[in-house]
């Protein structure tokens, strides 16, 4: 295969993966965290979508082989960004419990993903866009989904 149609193929998969609603599935791959959206997220405490929301991200692995997977933190470029949303202002507002995983047929990875807005009003009232990549690794086709997580600023609960 050349590497133009390679590209086309990588190219064509990130499509349809960027616009499943709630699901995504490609090359083998599964998430039920294609599309996440959060409404009232506090400022200036952790919170973790494992314990606030009870909702890790999950990859699951329906293939017959083992992949080791590398997860990333993206903010979307311009012409990406959901509309009524801002891309996020820095990227280490969001964290990952584990970003790399070796899984095994027909098994799953989970991590947290965990969302720490500063305590500082001027954040009150908006609402970004966040894309975590999840991507195979080591392979001579690399597959991949991009969950698209959108939330909303609300002012912190324990203040």
């Amino acid at each position: 295969m050349s590497k133009f149609v390679l590209r086309r193929v990588i190219i064509i998969l990130l499509i349809i993966t960027v616009t499943c609603p709630g699901v995504c599935y490609a090359g083998g791959l599964r998430t039920g965290f294609g599309k996440v959206i959060l409404e009232n997220v506090p400022i200036g405490k952790a919170y973790s979508m494992r314990r606030d929301s009870k909702f890790p991200l999950v990859i699951k692995n329906e293939s017959d082989e083992r992949v080791n997977l590398k997860l990333e933190v993206l903010i979307p470029k311009e012409g990406e960004v959901q509309q009524g949303y801002e891309p996020l202002p820095d990227i280490k507002w969001i964290m990952l419990e584990n970003n790399s995983f070796t899984v095994d047929p027909n098994g799953e990875a989970e991590t947290d993903v965990i969302i720490d807005i500063p305590d500082d009003n001027q954040y009150l009232g908006r609402k970004f866009h966040v894309f975590i990549l999840s991507c195979t690794t080591g392979e001579s086709l690399g597959i991949g989904l991009k969950s698209k997580l959108l939330f909303s600023v609300g002012e912190a609960k324990d203040k």
